[in-house]
């Protein structure tokens, strides 16, 4: 088997988890070697972390100027480990204020460089197809009309599918074990929580989400967890209510659940190709925000609103993330279920049921024996 040697730059939960599923899919094909910044499912693959996504991960301007001086020496920390153990290829997955100026660095240094999951630039600051172009060797894409849109751009893209889709997976086999396993009752209506995976988001909505529980007693909760989460604030701030507390279940509690109450971002995208109605609730400080207002391009920000082009999911946004808006629209989901049941299938319907994290590892395999032919021909 080929031997790949890669560095890999990943800074969020998310970025790691889609990083797994691509080495995974890599380890098909090549003896991989890791080295890198990533969190719990790159290490499980053998990767060298220099950073974990602890370190790394920010939301918001804010913590980002904060962090700016850090986020410096992290960069030339990383370039010199590059420079003195070049890898074949780099691969830097989403966090695009960082990779795209890290990209150029490496650049700099001969050193290939692979984007996987090409930038939202369609919505934030699309002058990012440039830096795409001079930068990167390959752009993998999650949504089909990027593809067109960076090739016009010269970008070397490829679609490579949603890994999405692929990555759900349910640790219940039906919603008779889910219920068994939180110990409800057979013909509970369920809530689920999912208020984020950053400590800032988590202390934002956790709050909202518990007084807009208590007006709604006809149902019973769950809050799910990822990994990393600091789970002793979370016990102490629902202690005394009615919620449950359930880590390593966040897919079983998006599929199990009647409504879900969901932090923007990932989980909301996910919640709606597995179907179940939701509310996207997010806030952050009052800076970000104002900025935010003056560079997005879009009406919507929760991906399924931006899919569909209609708001097929309510967005409680800042002020508007308040427990009585979060009753309101519960309410309004419960009196037209069906109809938003339908809208949702829309979103699923719209990726297709491939294995997104194979089709990106043959096009990095396609695109490494390409590099390998180019040096023997030299």
């Amino acid at each position: 088997m080929k031997h790949l040697k890669l560095f890999i730059m990943a800074a969020e939960k998310s970025g790691d988890a889609h990083a797994g599923s691509l080495i995974t899919a890599l380890k098909k094909r090549f003896d991989v070697t890791l080295t890198g910044t990533g969190g719990p499912d790159l290490r499980k693959h053998g990767q060298v972390q220099l950073y974990d996504i602890k370190d790394l991960s920010v939301i918001g301007l804010d913590e980002a100027l904060k962090k700016l001086r850090f986020l410096f020496r992290v960069k030339d920390r990383l370039i010199q480990e590059l420079s003195e153990n070049r890898p074949d290829a780099v691969i830097l997955v989403d966090y695009p204020g960082f990779n795209l100026r890290f990209a150029r660095e490496v650049q700099k240094l001969g050193i290939p460089v692979i984007f996987f999951i090409s930038p939202t630039f369609w919505a934030w600051n699309y002058k990012r197809v440039y830096k795409l172009r001079d930068y990167c060797d390959l752009v993998l894409c999650i949504y089909p009309f990027e593809e067109e849109i960076l090739r016009k751009e010269g970008v070397n893209a490829k679609y490579i599918g949603n890994p999405l889709k692929s990555d759900i997976k349910f640790k219940c086999a039906d919603r008779d074990e889910f219920l068994a396993k939180g110990k409800f009752e057979p013909d509970a209506k369920i809530i689920g929580m999912l208020p984020g995976s950053r400590k800032r988001e988590i202390e934002s909505l956790l709050p909202v989400m518990i007084n807009a529980a208590a007006s709604l007693p006809e149902y019973e909760y769950v809050l799910g967890a990822a990994g990393g989460v600091d789970e002793d604030y979370i016990r102490e701030k629902i202690k005394g209510t009615r919620i449950r507390f359930a880590t390593g279940l966040t897919h079983d509690i998006m599929k199990y659940s009647d409504v879900l109450w969901v932090c923007s971002g990932t989980a909301t995208l996910e919640s709606a190709i597995v179907g179940t109605p939701l509310i996207l609730l997010y806030k952050t400080s009052f800076l970000t925000y104002q900025l935010g207002r003056l560079l997005y391009r879009l009406k919507y920000i929760g991906m399924p609103n931006i899919i569909m082009k209609r708001a097929v999911v309510p967005e409680l946004v800042q002020s508007d993330a308040s427990a009585f808006n979060l009753v309101r629209y519960t309410e309004k989901i419960r009196d037209e279920y069906e109809s938003v049941k339908s809208d949702l299938k829309e979103v699923g319907d719209f990726f297709p049921d491939t294995n997104a994290s194979e089709t990106a590892a043959e096009e990095i395999n396609s695109f490494m024996e390409k590099i390998a032919v180019e040096k023997t021909a030299g």
